[in-house]
């Protein structure tokens, strides 16, 4: 791409602003929610085995191993998945400010096809909520939920959905930019012919 008054290569492509800033926003909620939902797991944890250590039961050693598998399962592995989410947009929004064409392409199509598995990973949690069906795991996870901060839903949910309504904007913001630069090349090049 070139400078249109001096002809010189342009070393920065003008890209969308907007599309720029929108996916650094994806990616900063991300990182916040994962460190949330890390945060939100110790004081689950915590509260949880607390309760179960109150009661006194015979079973405390095993509820406690049970407790764990469940704290990976539904807290450790979203912030995982949530800090993967944040690595993939800020990949892609340093992409579209610097980048050539082809890393935009690249880092876009990376960015949707990661956050449909980890949206397709969620739903599955949700829906199955645990791997595990014994009662002591209904009542582990009664208790998480208990113990979990109120914020932890929100936190939970957030980078999902802006992930979800992100991309769209992002890949809309990005071809009106392009189509727009293109617009402006071929005006360009008619007032100099």
């Amino acid at each position: 791409m070139f400078r249109p008054l001096t002809g010189l290569p342009d070393p920065a492509p003008r890209r969308s602003r907007a599309a720029f800033l929108t996916t650094s926003a994806v990616a900063a909620v991300s990182l916040v929610c994962a460190a949330a939902v890390w945060i939100a797991a110790i004081e689950a944890r915590a509260g949880a085995a607390e309760v179960l250590r109150a009661r006194g039961d015979d079973f405390v050693e095993l509820y406690l191993l049970h407790l764990d598998e469940i704290v990976r399962f539904r807290f450790t592995d979203s912030a995982v998945a949530y800090l993967a989410i944040a690595v993939l947009f800020a990949a892609l929004a340093v992409a579209i400010r610097f980048g050539p064409q082809w890393s935009v392409h690249a880092t876009g199509s990376l960015s949707a096809a990661g956050t449909a598995i980890i949206a397709w990973f969620g739903v599955q949690k949700l829906a199955g909520d645990l791997p595990i069906g014994d009662w002591a795991s209904y009542e582990l996870t009664a208790l998480l939920k208990d113990a979990a901060p109120s914020w932890f839903g929100p936190a939970d949910q957030l980078p999902l959905l802006a992930a979800a309504a992100g991309l769209p904007v992002i890949m809309v913001l990005l071809a009106v930019g392009h189509l727009k630069t293109r617009a402006d090349e071929d005006e360009g090049a008619d007032l100099r012919w």
